[in-house]
């Protein structure tokens, strides 16, 4: 069923004149019937599909792009944990020192992080802080990079000593010995006292460069909650079945005995046991020697047991089964117990307050400088010299990690098993690839999902070049007939309709490309108009940046193409496979 001539030499041409091609192209005229401008608004229907899919995928491809540029200025390449002891490194100096020096580490730093309860001029809120050792040039010179100098033009970073000539005094050897190191509550702190804020915390408490904030350390409210984890109720009323017969006892037991107090000492013994198993008390197990918990009570009452069991243990003399005690021992005891039992709540309390030992004084800090992140991709909320973050967390001269920043970000994963392989097991390495998984888990969802519902534009104009089709075959069905009856064969019908699907989908495909590159181009303009109309698909304040980024990705485009072209060949196939196959002598027949 070809008739290509001597003139006819050319393959296109030659396909052009073929058979199924002729028809094809005769059926998918837009100026013959009706039919034929549905066939139209499917192929712009597949074209908008692709589009939305382009625009939309390569704008996830910005935001996820800007995501990791915005993690990889602020957040360690590699971290390195200590995976012994309490969890802190000492020796944190030596250990920036040698990191640094490992194949693909460019630099390695000491780090300190967690939360505190900034007090502002506006406002108090709870607020991250990241601690960094501020000595570390590449570090401070990456968080300079990250200013917001179009919003804060006076941002800045520039700490003048973090730790410095003081690192001896806060830092302790690598056995863990702190011999020498002052107090947590009484270290003096070294380095300036700036601090750099995220954009987003600067927004919302209203904060500029040069402000003044405090902070105040968790660790304070830790102490302060022990105080209000006690129990509503006394301990003598908690636990009468210990004090009840204790008291039995101390009030049987004691006998004067000229100018002592004598007890059986077997009797004693119990009395003892009976108090001592409500207050910690260490134990010999096979793993060594351990404290117990002890029972719920508040500070002043387990103070009053200790002294009860002192009294108890410190016996003049034993003999004969006897213990012998100073004069006056049971009426101690005996008031110890009448204190327990009458305990003023309120005032007890109060004297726990007033016994916090661990606080540590809110520091006053100056804003220096405001760095560019956002709601999508926010960072740490503070940026402090090492030697604070120290001091808010009430570490004794540790820090909890050492940050690395390798060579290529994108291979860190690879540098970190090179470490784990060539370091000894006293360490743990994790990329920032593991450390924000979660969060590159949900881009990667949002973008699939967001696909997801797309394709159904496509598939939608698939089901369009179905119907049409169908309509073509059932109103060309008595040509069809012919045709099988002069000899056309099923498959000649068949790719008549597949050709049809073929055209839809390419120049579907093809047209969509080109509106979706055009979209992306001029994507700024589209915005501005969206915005004059009142709609704001992304706003700045959200994405945080002045500009939508876009990062097309030719693989995403061949993908989106060839999947539009499959899907309409698919759609196409159903009703010629339809018309292929039926009997031409029903064709032929007037129904």
């Amino acid at each position: 069923m070809w008739s290509c001539g001597r003139a006819w030499e050319g393959v296109g041409i030659c396909i052009l004149k073929s058979f199924s091609w002729t028809l094809a192209l005769r059926y998918l005229n837009p100026l013959r019937t009706f039919v034929s401008i549905i066939t139209l608004i499917s192929l712009l229907g597949v074209a908008f599909g692709a589009m939305v899919l382009i625009v939309v995928l390569s704008v996830h491809n910005g935001f996820e792009r800007n995501l990791k540029e915005t993690l990889l200025g602020f957040s360690p390449h590699v971290s390195v944990y200590a995976n012994e002891g309490d969890g802190l490194i000492y020796d944190w100096a030596e250990a920036e020192e040698s990191f640094a020096k490992a194949a693909g580490v460019e630099s390695a730093y000491a780090l300190v992080e967690g939360f505190v309860l900034l007090d502002s001029k506006l406002w108090q809120r709870p607020v991250r802080f990241r601690a960094i050792n501020t000595d570390n040039e590449e570090q401070v010179g990456a968080l300079r990079e990250m200013l917001d100098l179009q919003n804060y033009p006076a941002s800045q970073v520039d700490f003048d000593l973090a730790v410095g000539g003081a690192a001896e005094a806060v830092t302790a050897t690598q056995d863990g010995d702190l011999s020498g190191v002052p107090a947590v509550n009484t270290r003096p702190i070294y380095g300036d006292k700036n601090v750099v804020i995220s954009k987003v915390l600067a927004e919302g408490l209203r904060l500029k460069p040069g402000d003044e904030i405090r902070l105040i350390a968790a660790s304070n409210l830790e102490a302060v909650m022990d105080v209000y984890r006690v129990p509503e109720e006394r301990a003598w009323d908690l636990y009468p079945d210990v004090f009840q017969p204790f008291e039995e006892a101390v009030k049987t037991l004691f006998t004067l005995e000229g100018e002592e107090e004598r007890a059986g000492s077997s009797e004693l013994l119990e009395a003892y046991r009976l108090i001592q198993s409500l207050v910690p008390v260490e134990v010999e197990t096979p793993n060594g020697p351990e404290m117990t918990e002890g029972k719920p009570m508040r500070a002043v009452e387990r103070r009053r047991l200790g002294e009860i069991l002192d009294l108890l243990y410190e016996s003049e003399r034993e003999e004969g089964g006897l213990s012998f005690y100073e004069s006056g021992t049971q009426a101690e005891l005996l008031e110890r117990l009448r204190e327990l039992r009458e305990l003023d709540l309120e005032k007890a309390d109060n004297e726990g307050f007033r016994e916090i030992e661990e606080f540590v004084v809110p520091k006053t800090l100056v804003v220096q400088g405001v760095y560019a992140d956002n709601q999508r991709s926010q960072g740490p909320d503070l940026f402090l010299p090492l030697s604070i973050g120290m001091e808010l967390k009430g570490l004794a001269g540790g820090v909890e990690s050492i940050g690395l920043r390798v060579e290529d970000p994108y291979r860190a994963e690879e540098t970190a098993k090179k470490l784990r392989e060539n370091q000894d097991e006293r360490w743990l390495f994790q990329s920032w690839m593991v450390t924000h998984s979660q969060q590159f888990q949900l881009v990667k969802t949002e973008k699939v999902m967001m696909s997801f519902a797309l394709s159904f534009i496509t598939l939608l104009s698939a089901f369009s070049i179905m119907a049409v089709m169908y309509t073509v075959t059932v109103q060309k069905r008595q040509e069809i007939g012919v045709m099988k009856a002069l000899g056309a064969r099923p498959s000649q019908i068949v790719r008549v309709f597949v050709y049809q699907g073929l055209i839809v989908g390419v120049g579907g495909a093809l047209l969509g490309l080109a509106m979706g590159l055009l979209a992306i181009h001029y994507r700024e303009g589209i915005v501005t108009i969206l915005r004059g109309l009142g709609i704001d698909p992304f706003p700045p304040e959200f994405h945080g940046m002045s500009e939508l980024p876009a990062l097309v990705e030719p693989p995403q485009l061949i993908v989106i193409s060839v999947v539009a072209v499959i899907l309409c060949l698919l759609a196409a196939l159903v009703p010629a496979l339809m018309a292929a196959f039926r009997d031409p002598a029903k064709s032929l027949r007037n129904l």
